[in-house]
Formats: C-alpha cells, sequence, structure tokens
C-alpha cells in the first residue's frame, strides 16, 4: 500500500529506525524532540501503524518503518535531500486563513508583476493549541487569525485591526444606503460557526453589543468565511465582517458596506504569525509585505 508520506516524514522515520532514541533523531535533523514526536505521530495516523514500539535498547521499528526508511534511502539516492528541504523553506510558503483571506490575497498576488513565492494555502483551524504546533512543527510557516497566546517559538505581528460593517447584497430589496438597529431586528442573519472575536476598550459598549449579538435572527451559520460572504450576497441575509475586508471584497462581490449605528461599533484583529526561524528569510518579509497590502 502507498502512503502519503513527505519527504520530511520519511527522514524522521529513517533516522529514527537508524539510531533507537527520539533525543538522537532530533540532534541529529537540528530539531526539537517535540517535533520528532509530532511528525512520527502524524505519520503513524497516516499510515495507521504504531512504527515504533519501545524496548530495552530505544525505540525499535516494526516492519513498515523498516520498509519506509529503506525506499527513503532509495529516494535519498537520487536526490540532495537537506538541498530540496532547504529550498522548499526558502521558496515555498505554506499558509493558513480564513477562506476569505485566501480568496483576497490569492487575487492580489495573481495581479502583482513581482516574482513572488509560490504559496499554498491550507484550512484554518480554530484550536489555538494545534495552530500553535502547525506553526512550530513547520507544518505552517505563515498563520494568520486571531492572535495566538505568547510562544517563543513564533513571532507575531498585527496584520490588520479594523472596525466592522455590515454587509447586505448590492441590490437589498429593503435596506437602502443606511443601516438602522431596525434593519438588526427585523431582518434575518448568516453567521460563521466560529463567532468573530470583536472587541471594544469599554466595558458598557461590549455589554450592550453583546445582548444585541445574541437576539439575532439566525437563518444560517456558515462554515467558512467566503461561503457566508457568499450567501449573504445571493441572498437577503445580513452579515458582519470586517470593514477593511469588506471593503476589498466589494470590487469582487455583488455587496454594499454599510457603516453600523453606535450601538453595533466594536473592532477586529487580525495577526500573522511564523516560526522565529523564518525572521532571517527575506522573501517572508515580503510575502508578507505584499498580504498586508492586498488588505489595506
Amino acid at each position: 500500500m502507498e502512503y502519503k508520506l513527505d519527504i520530511k516524514m520519511l527522514r524522521t522515520i529513517h533516522t529514527l529506525c537508524a539510531c533507537g532514541s527520539v533525543l538522537q533523531t532530533a540532534k541529529i535533523l537540528g530539531v526539537s524532540p517535540g517535533a520528532i514526536s509530532y511528525t512520527i505521530n502524524k505519520a503513524r495516523k497516516i499510515t495507521g501503524s504504531a512504527l515504533f514500539f519501545r524496548s530495552r535498547t530505544g525505540m525499535a521499528p516494526n516492519s513498515l518503518a523498516e520498509e519506509l526508511s529503506q525506499k527513503y534511502q532509495k529516494i535519498a539516492k537520487d536526490i540532495d535531500v537537506d538541498n530540496v528541504l532547504s529550498m522548499k523553506d526558502k521558496t515555498v510558503f505554506t499558509v493558513s486563513c480564513y477562506s476569505v483571506l485566501e480568496l483576497l490575497l490569492s487575487t492580489a498576488l495573481i495581479a502583482t508583476t513581482e516574482s513572488l513565492p509560490r504559496i499554498n494555502f491550507c484550512t484554518s483551524i480554530e484550536n489555538d493549541e494545534a495552530r500553535i504546533a502547525r506553526i512550530r512543527n513547520k507544518e505552517v510557516d505563515i498563520d494568520i487569525g486571531t492572535r495566538l497566546p505568547i510562544n517563543n517559538s513564533i513571532i507575531q505581528l498585527r496584520f490588520f485591526s479594523s472596525g466592522i460593517s455590515a454587509i447586505v447584497r448590492h441590490d437589498h430589496p429593503v435596506i437602502g444606503e443606511q443601516f438602522t438597529m431596525s434593519d438588526w431586528t427585523q431582518h434575518q442573519h448568516a453567521i460563521w460557526s466560529r463567532g468573530m472575536h470583536l472587541i471594544s476598550d469599554n466595558v458598557e459598549q461590549t455589554n450592550r453589543f453583546n445582548a444585541l449579538f445574541q437576539t439575532r435572527n439566525v437563518a444560517f451559520v456558515a462554515s467558512s468565511t467566503l461561503n457566508l460572504v457568499m450567501l449573504c450576497a445571493h441572498s437577503d441575509l445580513i452579515i458582519l465582517l470586517p470593514t477593511v475586508i469588506a471593503q476589498n471584497l466589494q470590487a469582487l462581490l455583488p455587496i454594499k458596506v454599510l457603516d453600523v449605528p453606535p450601538e453595533l461599533e466594536m473592532s477586529y484583529e487580525c495577526y500573522v504569525h511564523y516560526h522565529h526561524s523564518l525572521s532571517t528569510n527575506p522573501l517572508l518579509g515580503e510575502l508578507i509585505q505584499h498580504f498586508q497590502a492586498s488588505v489595506n
């Protein structure tokens, strides 16, 4: 049976087969023991096999791990693995972000005439611990979303800060160029299943907004931010979005971006996160600058 294991996983399995120690494998490959455990656990999930078991002499491979080690050795004879991995680190970036941001960033990058690195977008996840693990273990190079807890391995910078706006389809039969509290209470809403982490410096404003937020007439819950906007663009539903994002989407989709009444005024902050080992990579800096330009 063929398993979809990348060269990094195969190299880790081969090295652990050879030395029988997670600590020694980490030292050889120049990563943390936690990164080795993460990679092996991921390989176990893909293969459905334990791959290794503890023995008196260390971590012993099973027959599948030995087979994968041999496969790696055959590949390593034909290519310079270290060069391939380092080139990948330098020129290919895996980016995790919300689907609506993926659309905006993609269209902005396509429009540029500058030579930029290849981007592999992947689905964002909600759990902060899992997001941190993906960055620390180099599964994701750039994570864009709500601010993560402080971690010594991860650099974070603010991507954008924005107020929020009400979004309706451009030819909404009832809502015109001004959005009122009557519009808020009398029309149905669509919401994102994860919710937005909206903030305010004013306690009274936060409490008032949360009370209004809880009394919405919610008709649909979308799992994707892009699906949420598309649903709004082709129905009479109302959604809330960060103003910066909404204004950029207005050029792509048939929507209106309307100021909210004072009762609904809140802010949203979005952050970029990446592993500190990428901080000296000039391509990363250029890429983040392009990302920021695409939403500001």
